[in-house]
């Protein structure tokens, strides 16, 4: 393993194979998560309240539905971009793999296990969509943020020697300043 610089970056291959597997823990947990709270939420976020039969249908098909839904991630490359760079292919391509999910999970689970609640299904597929997407589109808005904020230290002064005193070198000032 190397070393980690201050003021370096390792991009090497193993960063990225740490930064997906990361990501696939993460997707887990939040597939999971989502359907979970969307139960959750339609029997007004009181647990004793979820009867069991839709708990142990959610139970039951929880991992098969967190496999699928990771080689769907991984057919769909959400594992191999670069999200420092995501972009709006990068959002369509969360977007697709959101659906396709979804509509695994109304299909499968009604089929195989036990017919949920409607608002079960829409709204666990809203709260995957937002966890999926927002864990990855939030490293670029680190990035963002941490680009203004430093670019608000100023680190060295430049010496600027403004010749004219018209308008034109008072809207430079101002432009300057």
């Amino acid at each position: 393993m190397r070393n980690f610089v201050k003021g370096s970056h390792f991009f090497g291959k193993e960063h990225w194979v740490g930064v997906a597997a990361f990501l696939a823990v993460y997707d887990a947990v939040a597939v999971t998560a989502s359907y979970f709270f969307a139960l959750w939420l339609r029997f007004d976020c009181t647990y004793s309240l979820i009867p069991p039969v839709y708990f142990d249908a959610w139970m039951q098909f929880s991992p098969i539905y967190i496999i699928f839904c990771l080689v769907c991630f991984y057919i769909l490359r959400m594992y191999k971009s670069i999200w420092r760079f995501a972009s709006y292919s990068e959002l369509l391509r969360a977007l697709l793999a959101s659906f396709i999910t979804a509509l695994f999970h109304a299909g499968a689970i009604t089929v195989f296990f036990h017919r949920m609640p409607i608002a079960y299904y829409l709204i666990g597929a809203v709260i995957q969509f937002v966890l999926v997407t927002g864990i990855r589109f939030s490293y670029r808005f680190l990035l963002l943020l941490k680009k203004e904020t430093a670019s608000y230290r100023v680190k060295e002064h430049t010496n600027v020697m403004l010749i004219g005193a018209g308008s034109a070198g008072q809207m430079i000032l101002r432009d300057i300043n």
